[in-house]
């Protein structure tokens, strides 16, 4: 309702009907999804998307066998469109669905469907102005955007938390069963994005008790065994329920492959599930490709197996993650007017008594998630390859930071200026980085040369820029990639080096020491290649004072041609 101190000249800038507030949203989503239509065009693959394709592929053929540990069903997605072009006659339509870029548009179109999600929870919770500027706060989100263009589960498993969370929401505070089915339905359907989703169930069963804790203590304080009882059955049926709904969708995600194998029959490679294994052994009501995947996850992320090491900010590490290496990384990577726009949403929270009385109600739902993953990546989590693990609390976020406007009515004018101000730098950010978002650094890091000198891996280079490296070397045939062990030149040269084997992160860290200890990059292809030029008498200064024109290389392992291969 429109406060009566609002003058009536002023009316129209706070109404808008129901139907114009979806047209404007959906308006938004069309600019969110073109953007990424125009930006994606030119990238080259990056190291894990042609194995997401393969597996959706796969499974669309009736295959869910894995070859690899983190594929998920989800990615039939991506693939349905090369599957539908199959079955059609030879022509541009069939050219179209097979091209990379529309496998890509189709996680783009999912994304949207999260945005208009962040844009409807959050105007049940505050009201139509602030869920604006929670959709914009998502659509202007340039590590969302860069994910939103790949052929990967990161948003789909951000799109399933944040639906999953939602449905519970409204679960917790009306108990009907169209809400009980739809957050069934979500938790299910979350098991086949990334196994992220898996903390969902313990996280959703804590966040119930907590919520509906003042009642139950009421109840065991009269001691009427008979209201105790029938408490614990309605937490029994939900639970079996709930178990009942995910099973069935987790045997059709993964085609029933091999469903009811016992559990001494599966091949373990981590410590848990082999601990697990020789105490116990049962029929395991999933498919066999389910459970063997969340193994391999867990010794992966144990071990460090297969992905290199963990770099930040100078430092790389094998098999240990950086503690509050995600915090660093959204300092870094998330827009610096958003990171204003969250701390103020936080300060002003804290600050409003009133709204600290519904918290159980409603920001509970979007708090406790993002507390455990903030504890969680940050302090147990070992692979930590890049902010995209960490995507799953940034729509949780977005719908909060809307309750910084829930009074833009009584904003002043010069709040309302900041916020101007704040939304201009933002869009001037995002805006400049155009079209390589997986690289984006904010303005902490002013000279975006040195991002590799704070974050790698899929923070700046996961092989996106490889068409346009090429693209490079046929304009400049001179340049050279760098040799793992330094050579005497016959003249000046310049070297190009991906920055990932640079830094020691894909190759063993003494393999290109003497680049890194000797030499700066002069220059960069795209984000994830760093050009050295390297005159005769330098070569030749550092082979005389330094033993690495002479040392075995023969150390380094699993090396094809200088390639090191993982």
């Amino acid at each position: 309702m429109i406060s009566a101190s609002i003058p009536r000249e002023r009316l129209s800038l706070y109404t808008l009907s129901r139907r114009g507030q979806n047209s404007l949203a959906l308006f938004i989503v069309l600019c969110f999804f073109l953007f990424n239509a125009l930006s994606v065009q030119g990238q080259d693959w990056t190291y894990d998307e042609p194995e997401h394709y393969k597996y959706g592929m796969n499974i669309l053929n009736g295959d869910s066998t894995r070859f690899d540990d983190s594929k998920m069903p989800v990615s039939v997605w991506n693939a349905l469109p090369a599957r539908i072009a199959d079955v059609l006659p030879d022509g541009p339509m069939k050219t179209d669905l097979k091209q990379l870029s529309t496998a890509r548009l189709m996680t783009t179109l999912f994304s949207i469907v999260v945005a208009l999600m962040v844009f409807h929870w959050a105007r049940e919770l505050y009201g139509w102005i602030p869920a604006f500027f929670s959709l914009a706060l998502y659509v202007l989100d340039p590590n969302i955007i860069a994910h939103s263009q790949l052929v990967t589960t990161d948003i789909y498993v951000t799109g399933m938390v944040l639906f999953s969370s939602y449905w519970l929401w409204r679960f917790a505070n009306d108990h009907n069963w169209q809400n009980g089915l739809w957050l069934l339905l979500m938790l299910g359907f979350a098991q086949l994005t990334k196994y992220t989703a898996v903390s969902l169930y313990g996280l959703f069963a804590i966040a119930l008790l907590v919520h509906g804790w003042p009642s139950l203590k009421k109840t065991f304080e009269t001691g009427i065994w008979q209201g105790v009882r029938g408490v614990a059955w309605q937490c029994a049926r939900y639970a079996l329920v709930g178990v009942a709904v995910s099973m069935i969708i987790i045997n059709v995600g993964f085609l029933f492959n091999r469903t009811f194998t016992s559990l001494s029959e599966y091949s373990f490679r981590s410590d848990l599930f082999r601990s697990i294994q020789s105490k116990i052994s049962f029929v395991v009501p999933v498919p066999y490709p389910y459970l063997e995947g969340l193994d391999w996850v867990i010794q992966r992320e144990r071990t460090n197996t297969g992905f290199g090491r963990v770099y930040l900010l100078g430092e790389t590490r094998f098999a240990a993650g950086f503690p509050g290496y995600y915090v660093i990384a959204s300092v870094l990577k998330v827009p610096i007017a958003t990171q204003i726009i969250l701390l103020s949403a936080f300060a002003v929270y804290l600050t409003d008594r009133q709204r600290w009385g519904r918290f159980l109600r409603n920001e509970w739902f979007l708090l406790w998630p993002v507390l455990f993953y903030v504890i969680y990546f940050n302090f147990f989590y070992r692979a930590q390859m890049g902010i995209r693990f960490y995507l799953v609390i940034f729509p949780l976020l977005y719908v909060f930071a809307g309750g910084l406007f829930v009074h833009w009515r009584d904003f002043g004018r010069r709040q309302k200026l900041a916020v101007l101000a704040l939304g201009i730098y933002l869009m001037a950010s995002v805006i400049s980085y155009y079209p390589h978002y997986l690289s984006y650094f904010n303005e902490i890091v002013w000279d975006r040369k040195t991002a590799y000198q704070y974050l790698a891996d899929s923070n700046l280079d996961w092989g996106q820029d490889g068409l346009i490296l090429k693209q490079y070397l046929v304009e400049h045939p001179t340049v050279r990639q760098a040799p793992p062990k330094p050579e005497l030149l016959a003249e000046t040269t310049t070297y190009f080096l991906e920055i990932n084997r640079f830094l020691g992160i894909t190759t063993e860290p003494g393999t290109f020491e003497w680049l890194r200890e000797n030499f700066e990059p002069v220059g960069m292809i795209a984000s994830s290649y760093l050009l050295f030029e390297i005159t005769p008498d330098q070569m030749q200064v550092l082979c005389e004072r330094t033993t690495y024109c002479k040392q075995d290389y023969d150390q380094y392992i699993g090396k094809d041609d200088g390639n090191e291969i993982w």
